[in-house]
C-alpha cells in the first residue's frame, strides 16, 4: 500500500451538531416547541397552520397577549384537531427554521415505532409434543 493522498478525501467537520428547532405534536394533544425553538421564538406569538396540516407558521404578535409557556407546550385542542382533520398522523414532528420575521415548520416523515422484541416461544416437553401430534393425526378427537 502506497502513501495516502489526503487531498483525495472528502472531509467532514464533525463538530457539535447545531441545535434543530422542532415542534412535536403528541397523541395527547400537546403542541410542544423544543428548547432551541423556545429560545429563538419571541415571547408573544400566534400560530398558523396550512389547510393540509403540513406547514406551521409562527409569528410574533404582541397584541395577542398569548405568551409561550416556559415548558414550550401549547395546549390548544383546535391546533391539534386541525392537523388531525387534515390527515396528519400523531405523533407528528415538524422541523422549524426562521424565514425573515416568521418561523416556518415543515412536517417530517413519521418514524417507525420500535416493536418490542418477540418473546421466545416456550419449549414444550417431548411427551406434550407427541400428544399434540397424535391429536392432530386423529383429527382433533380425544
Amino acid at each position: 500500500m502506497g502513501k495516502i493522498n489526503l487531498e483525495e478525501f472528502v472531509w467532514f467537520d464533525l463538530g457539535p451538531k447545531p441545535p434543530e428547532m422542532m415542534i412535536n405534536v403528541s397523541e395527547t394533544g400537546g403542541f410542544t416547541f423544543n428548547r432551541p425553538a423556545r429560545e429563538a421564538l419571541p415571547s408573544h406569538i400566534k400560530i398558523g397552520i396550512l389547510p393540509d396540516g403540513k406547514r406551521v407558521c409562527v409569528v410574533e404578535d404582541p397584541a395577542s397577549g398569548y405568551t409561550l409557556p416556559k415548558s414550550g407546550t401549547v395546549t390548544r385542542p383546535e391546533l391539534v384537531e386541525h392537523i388531525v382533520s387534515a390527515g396528519v398522523v400523531l405523533p407528528a414532528r415538524y422541523s422549524m427554521r426562521q424565514e425573515g420575521n416568521a418561523w416556518v415548520a415543515e412536517l417530517q416523515a413519521p418514524t417507525a415505532k420500535k416493536r418490542p422484541p418477540a418473546k421466545n416461544p416456550r419449549k414444550i416437553s417431548k411427551s406434550a409434543e407427541e400428544s399434540i401430534l397424535k391429536e392432530l393425526k386423529d383429527g382433533g378427537r380425544r
